[in-house]
């Protein structure tokens, strides 16, 4: 047997104290308790770590070292017990959250903000990715939360309506269409539009190019892009427009012209909040409550 954290805390008692006695009355014991745990943690360590004589105590220079060392390690240890309550109540956690290019600009800035008001202490990881790939990183456990756009299904899952999109043309702000207040179907399909990438917008351009089918036209992209910024930059250099749910808040008028489009039914593209059905805590929970009062705004006719 080699010795234990009361052996540490015992040893630096005295070598702070530099008395026996004010140590024991330190660690509410009894002076010989102390002197036998010192003379213990020598004896297992094979080193003199306190000179002793009848008028003072007086460290080595092996006891020096060791009362940095042990100091240190019984400051770590007080902090992993307070993080590991902390992360049990849900005050001190890590949520891996994931998000769209469609609830990236708005939708889960707000939604971040009012979490961490009142959970500062708990760290948000926020990652881009598509909503097919939120659904299986929820199911891997390899993201705790995900803002997923359109209709799913799935028994694993369990989700909150958090938002419903209309859909917006974004012009450049000279194009003919830009006379209109607000465009239609009809409109767009004479218009080779700039759209995202299969790749990294697949819920949004199949509710998009469905949307055209169903009023008896085929959508037709002139030019594709991967991400929001480089879709955006390409309306504003006059390209083409491009099809979103929202003017972005970091856009401005005078950059680009955003119309309202008009559907019959109204199209409305929702945002759910996902995670898996049989993982939550506290910390998860804190953040379902954040996510459905900024919801109210977003869920608004």
């Amino acid at each position: 047997m080699r010795y234990d954290l009361k052996h540490l805390a015992t040893f630096i008692a005295v070598a702070e104290e530099l008395n026996f006695h004010r140590a024991a009355e330190r660690l509410a014991m009894a002076q010989p308790a102390v002197s036998r745990i010192v003379l213990e943690l020598e004896d297992r360590l094979g080193v003199k770590l306190l000179e002793r004589t009848t008028r003072k105590v007086r460290l080595t220079e092996s006891g020096r070292y060791l009362l940095e060392e042990a100091q240190e390690i019984l400051d770590r240890i007080e902090i992993a017990e307070n993080t590991t309550r902390l992360l049990a109540s849900g005050t001190k956690a890590i949520l891996r959250v994931g998000y769209t290019t469609i609830t990236g600009h708005a939708l889960m800035p707000d939604i971040t903000r009012e979490f961490r008001q009142s959970n500062p202490d708990v760290r948000l990881e926020l990652e881009y990715m598509t909503s097919p790939v939120q659904r299986d990183k929820i199911l891997q456990d390899e993201i705790d939360l995900g803002l997923i756009d359109g209709p799913f299904q799935s028994s694993e899952i369990e989700s909150r309506l958090v938002a419903r999109h209309k859909l917006w043309a974004l012009l450049p702000p000279r194009h003919p269409l830009t006379a209109k207040p607000h465009l239609t179907i009809e409109d767009l399909a004479k218009e080779k539009l700039v759209i995202g990438t299969n790749a990294e917008w697949p819920t949004f351009r199949r509710i998009v190019v469905a949307l055209f089918q169903s009023h008896g036209y085929v959508m037709n992209v002139g030019q594709e892009a991967s991400s929001l910024t480089g879709l955006l930059g390409l309306v504003t250099a006059g390209v083409g427009i491009t099809l979103f749910t929202a003017m972005p808040r970091y856009c401005g008028e005078n950059a680009i012209a955003p119309r309202p489009i008009v559907t019959d039914p109204p199209l409305q593209i929702e945002t759910h909040l996902a995670w898996r059905r049989t993982s939550i805590n506290m910390a998860k929970r804190r953040f379902i409550e954040a996510s459905q009062r900024v919801s109210a705004a977003y869920l608004a006719p």
